[in-house]
């Protein structure tokens, strides 16, 4: 585009204003005058337009019949059938193909519409996408000829249906540039110019452009038409006479030319400014950036908004790599604190499981040697009962008896018989349950080794079900089903984690008082263990974050939002998963799924 000063702009603006006005004004005057040769200029018209259209019709005919004829080549029906064998002989065949001694682009495409051969390398000119190849190819027509446009440019599209024993194989295309088509000489254009239409648009044109009388002609065939302008000034020459005539009108038309410079100052200087401006706020405020086009008149302006648009590109080239800087930044921020909260929490949990197991070993050996010393205290006081009852029979006489029955009452014997066996049961049954909770506390605290080892599923639950009892037996009413499992390839003090933090998240959805139901059971290749608590439930809009790091719904200072992450990692670590269904206000169900094999 060819671009000029802003002084210089306005001044010819002003000059081309008035000769427009000067040249309504003659036609106004000569208007007269060309109504009487109007019936005679218009027949010529009609024979100069009807003969162009025919030469324009006539050239794309004789086009599509070379073509025609170049579809039914042997090497060319080879090529469809056989393309591997004959790519180079279908190359030198089409590379000599001519239209009138002219050369055009030409593709050649196979019974699917993909592409074979072209002889040019754009592949906008290969056409293996066009919508009018089913109809060739489908048998619903021979033959086909329209316009494309590449790059705004337009080109002659012509294609046929290459036959072979009556069926169509492929296509054969040629596009020619669109402005071949028009072949006057200089001398039979004089004054003529032609304008090829697709609907209101033009697509060529042929010949200068000029003022004058319009014709169109259509072309249905093609869906265009033809519109042909002849140049009228040859008229103007018989009415040099009314010249005088146009004086009045002149000085109208300063007025007006005066509006549309205004105007026009609007359009090219204004209004680019005010849309820079707008833009230039829109950057400043972070709203989102626009394109001003560049394609005004004036060189300075059109300068400055190509600069415009330049930054405007570099600075949201800028901020998309900042943010996305900032979001990777985030993301390994929050990996980072995910994985030091997991490695904490490992490391607690396997300092708490040394000191459990010292512990346990600590507290087993003296409770070894109450529960031995209890055993042999219950055979002291069933012999003392047994020589108690014999002296009673045999040795005391009846003159003892009164004395004996005196010391039986004053000592309450009778009840100490009665009372001392409960007793040493009782505290049997403290001392076995204490073995049986330093028992369990070693199986959950036993340390992982580096590899899954053979580890009875139902064994570490019950003893991690041991350790959560002082959580749940104050307001939950537990339920224990668990199926014989076979031994399975784990890490059962993982294992166990997973077992202890939803026994301790299912206890703490009960509010008041619930029911937890504990079940291990076989589903196809899988051992599942399935904890269900009648608390809370979980809203179904939190379900996709419940297994996210940090995410707690309990208050502050209350949960660390890493029970479910990391129970959810150690499952992935065992090639199992955990699934969960809940109901708000009737509970939660979490089921494990550890593989049968690993």
């Amino acid at each position: 585009m060819k671009r000029t000063t802003i002084s210089f702009a306005l001044a010819r603006f002003v000059f081309v204003s008035y000769l427009a006005l000067a040249v309504v004004t003659t036609v106004i005057v000569v208007n007269q005058v060309i109504n009487s040769i109007s019936e005679q200029q218009e027949q010529l018209l009609e024979r100069e337009m009807a003969t162009i259209a025919s030469n324009y019709q006539q050239f794309l005919a004789n086009r599509l019949i070379i073509l025609t004829e170049q579809s039914n080549y042997p090497i060319v029906v080879q090529s469809l059938m056989q393309p591997e064998n004959n790519q180079g002989k279908i190359q030198d065949l089409m590379s000599d193909f001519r239209f009138l001694g002219q050369r055009y682009s030409q593709s050649l495409l196979d019974f699917e519409g993909s592409y074979i051969h072209a002889t040019s390398s754009a592949v906008t000119f290969h056409h293996h996408n066009a919508p009018w190849l089913s109809p060739l190819l489908n048998e619903k027509a021979s033959s086909y000829i329209g316009i494309k446009e590449v790059d705004q440019q337009f080109f002659w599209v012509l294609a046929v249906a290459v036959l072979y024993h009556d069926g169509v194989e492929g296509v054969l295309t040629a596009t020619i540039p669109i402005d071949r088509i028009h072949q006057l000489e200089p001398s039979q254009q004089a004054g003529l110019s032609i304008e090829l239409l697709e609907g209101p648009h033009v697509i060529a044109r042929f010949g200068q452009q000029r003022q004058g009388l319009v014709r169109t002609n259509p072309w249905p065939e093609l869906g265009l038409s033809l519109r042909f302008t002849f140049d009228d000034r040859a008229i103007n020459e018989g009415i040099n006479n009314l010249v005088l005539q146009l004086s009045l009108l002149i000085i109208l038309s300063t007025f007006v030319a005066t509006l549309f410079a205004y105007f026009f100052g609007y359009r090219q200087l204004v209004k680019p400014i005010l849309e820079l401006s707008q833009a230039t706020d829109n950057l400043e405020y972070g709203k989102e950036a626009q394109q001003l086009q560049s394609d005004v008149k004036i060189t300075e302006l059109a300068d400055l908004l190509d600069k415009f648009n330049h930054m405007t590109l570099k600075v949201l080239k800028r901020e998309r790599a900042l943010k996305l800087s900032y979001e990777q930044l985030a993301h390994t921020n929050d990996e980072l604190k995910h994985s030091e909260s997991q490695r904490v929490q490992s490391e607690k949990m396997a300092s708490i499981g040394v000191l459990a197991a010292g512990v346990a070993h600590e507290i087993n050996n003296p409770i070894g040697f109450v529960k031995s010393n209890v055993e042999i205290l219950k055979n002291y006081s069933e012999d003392l009962q047994r020589y108690h009852q014999q002296i009673q029979q045999d040795v005391i006489t009846e003159q003892q008896q009164p004395s004996l029955a005196k010391l039986i009452v004053q000592y309450d014997i009778e009840y100490i018989s009665q009372d001392i066996g409960p007793l040493i049961d009782s505290t049997m049954s403290g001392i076995e349950r204490v073995a049986e909770i330093v028992q369990s506390l070693k199986t959950f605290a036993r340390q992982d080794s580096p590899d899954k080892v053979l580890s009875d599923i139902n064994e570490g639950l019950k003893a991690t079900i041991n350790m959560a009892n002082n959580e749940i037996k104050y307001h939950c009413d537990l339920t224990i089903d668990l199926a014989p499992l076979p031994l399975i390839m784990v890490y059962p003090g993982k294992l166990n984690q997973v077992f202890m933090n939803l026994i301790i998240n299912a206890s703490q959805a009960i509010t008041d008082h619930g029911d937890i139901t504990i079940r291990s059971f076989i589903d196809e290749d899988y051992a599942v263990v399935e904890i269900t608590d009648t608390g809370s439930g979980i809203e179904p809009d939190k379900f996709s974050q419940i297994f996210t790091p940090f995410y707690t719904s309990k208050p502050i200072g209350q949960g660390t939002g890493l029970g479910l992450s990391i129970s959810h990692g150690i499952m992935e670590q065992h090639g199992g998963k955990i699934e969960v269904t809940s109901t708000v206000g009737l509970g939660s169900c979490f089921s494990i799924f550890i593989p049968l094999s690993p």
